[in-house]
């Protein structure tokens, strides 16, 4: 299935569906096609030609005329990428219905770390013709192992830190002077220099410093240089010279922003939502918050 959906011009979008079928000589082929256009509620257009279709309605087309020869694995090349927003999200809940319907195997290619997500049971996180990472999409956007998949799934907050000491639950790193403690179920790395995250969404803000708790790490001060209202939450920017610059997600539950240009705040998550990564990060002379800053940055100049 294409992403520029491949349709004949001068057939009708019932020819289209039936024009494997045929070739293949298999019995039937309108009538199949018939079913596999019910199956995309399209069989009350079956008689008009692709360019009196919407995008969104050509796309269906496509996917019927690929359905319908039922083959063993269904590949999709970016198959939403030339629909609008609102559009594609649409049809990413009922391709992934579909898929439920028929039974089949889909390999959904995507550049949409959203659309991955929403789709998918399983998750291949490719870098340069490899694969980073395989998993469920919870566990690959809760617990990445490198650097590039904790960018490229969302977006985390990373450091560098130093081990210090641990016991055989946790690993306990120094961010500075600051402490920040990761499960070593966690952890790919539990030795010297390694590199931590956490996601924006898991960070909380404080007016003033948290009373200590082993299970609560917390860095700071530090000062919002940034605030973003998008409605449902807000993304405020804090940087300080002990651990660059972190993104914090708020969820908004209460009317308007929880805090301002310019404060000075406290940043505090919980231990169990630190991970540690297996990129070896010595001798890379920055911050991991800047590795992150370029990912990202490569990320968009990719997409």
């Amino acid at each position: 299935m294409f992403q520029s959906y491949a349709l004949f011009p001068h057939m009708t979008i019932l020819e289209n569906v039936a024009f494997g079928l045929r070739r293949r000589r298999v019995g039937d082929p309108v009538g199949k096609a018939k079913e596999a256009l019910e199956l995309v509620e399209l069989a009350h257009i079956s008689d008009r030609k692709p360019a009196q279709l919407s995008g969104g309605q050509q796309q269906r087309v496509a996917l019927a005329r690929a359905v319908v020869n039922r083959p063993a694995l269904l590949l999709l090349d970016e198959p939403l990428g030339a629909l609008d927003l609102k559009l594609r999200r649409q049809m990413q809940q009922e391709l992934k219905q579909i898929q439920q319907e028929v039974g089949l195997t889909f390999l959904h290619v995507t550049h949409d770390q959203e659309e991955a997500m929403t789709m998918a049971d399983t998750v291949a996180v490719m870098n340069k013709g490899r694969i980073e990472q395989m998993g469920a999409p919870e566990e690959l956007y809760e617990l990445p192992r490198t650097v590039f998949v904790a960018n490229f799934l969302g977006q985390s907050n990373l450091f560098e830190v130093q081990v210090v000491g641990g016991t055989d639950r946790v690993v306990q790193t120094t961010l500075n002077g600051g402490r920040i403690t990761v499960l070593r179920e966690r952890t790919e790395r539990d030795g010297g220099t390694i590199t931590v995250g956490v996601r924006p969404e898991k960070l909380r803000l404080h007016r003033e410093q948290p009373v200590d708790d082993p299970a609560i790490n917390v860095i700071g001060p530090g000062r919002i240089t940034d605030v973003s209202f998008i409605g449902v939450s807000t993304q405020y920017t804090v940087e300080a010279p002990e651990f660059g610059s972190v993104q914090v997600f708020a969820q908004n539950v209460e009317a308007g922003p929880g805090a301002r240009l310019g404060d000075e705040v406290w940043l505090s998550w919980h231990a169990e939502h630190t991970f540690g990564l297996a990129d070896d990060p010595t001798g890379t002379g920055s911050l991991a918050s800047d590795l992150s800053t370029r990912a990202m940055a490569a990320q968009a100049k990719q997409n």
